[in-house]
């Protein structure tokens, strides 16, 4: 279902319609996620601050170090040869 239209500025930016708007329950000042769903990108309202929402991203990698403290460690280390 489309619900509405919106034309791609010369500086690649949209206006999303007051209707989008106000089904998303976003307003002037807040977050938009772009989230890519197969071939398509989807609009959601972000949800909580930033940090709320990047927390925990990339732990895959830190726990593939040994967590932070011994990255950390390793670091001051390579620093002392």
């Amino acid at each position: 279902m489309v619900l509405a239209t919106a034309k791609l500025t010369s500086k690649y930016q949209i206006t999303i319609p007051a209707e989008a708007r106000q089904r998303l329950g976003v307003k002037e000042g807040d977050y938009i996620d772009l989230v890519e769903e197969g071939n398509q990108l989807v609009l959601k309202a972000a949800q909580g601050s930033w940090v709320e929402r990047t927390k925990g991203l990339g732990k895959e990698l830190w726990e593939a170090e040994g967590g932070a403290e011994a990255y950390i460690r390793r670091e001051r280390e390579s620093w002392e040869r």
